[in-house]
């Protein structure tokens, strides 16, 4: 049926729009149902994805199509952070994970919650990223805004478009503050 329907993708698109080497790309080769997938670095445990379905591309690109689950372990075994979404998808080449929908991270350590339609994680730049409507819960503060970084720990975060109370000592931890006389600059453009 996967197989069927990744046809008739590449045929609605038209034979002339793309290559051999692009439809060898986008071949799916493997459907896996109620699947746990484990990552460990030096012996220990880091990421468990669980997932209802996956599908695995020629090119070594993962897509999850019906929900997912990731779960980040510290040194101890201990779940540190947990990731869910409506969907996903992984691109082997970019190292780039992608989460969809309904994205809700949840980082235990930090005591944050954040919820997002879109979500990005690059292992290369090791960093996380949105350009889409964000709201960050603490026990303390809601933070809502437009577009977000953030390393991958989510220790140290930068909304882009930011609205909402926060506190800006504890959210800035890590970046520059900016001096006095910034401030009164500020002030006088008002």
């Amino acid at each position: 049926m996967s197989l069927l329907v990744c046809a008739f993708v590449f045929q609605s698109c038209g034979e002339d729009e793309i290559s051999e080497e692009e439809k060898a790309k986008n071949t799916l080769i493997a459907t896996f149902e109620n699947i746990r997938r484990i990552y460990s670095e030096e012996g220990f445990l880091k990421i468990k994805v669980e997932a209802p379905l996956e599908h695995i591309y020629q090119n070594g690109d993962m897509y999850y199509p019906n929900n997912f689950r990731a779960s980040m372990y510290d040194n101890n075994g201990k779940i540190t952070t947990v990731l869910t979404a409506d969907s996903g998808r992984f691109e082997k080449i970019g190292k780039l994970y992608h989460a969809y929908g309904h994205v809700e991270v949840i980082n235990y350590e930090q005591e944050q919650k954040v919820n997002t339609p879109e979500l990005h994680w690059s292992q290369f730049k090791k960093e996380i990223y949105t350009e889409k409507e964000i709201a960050i819960k603490t026990p303390t503060e809601t933070l809502y805004g437009v577009g977000m970084t953030s390393n991958e720990e989510f220790s140290k975060y930068k909304v882009w478009q930011p609205t909402g109370s926060f506190i800006y000592k504890e959210r800035t931890q890590g970046f520059e503050k900016p001096d006095s006389t910034d401030m009164q600059k500020n002030n006088n453009k008002l």
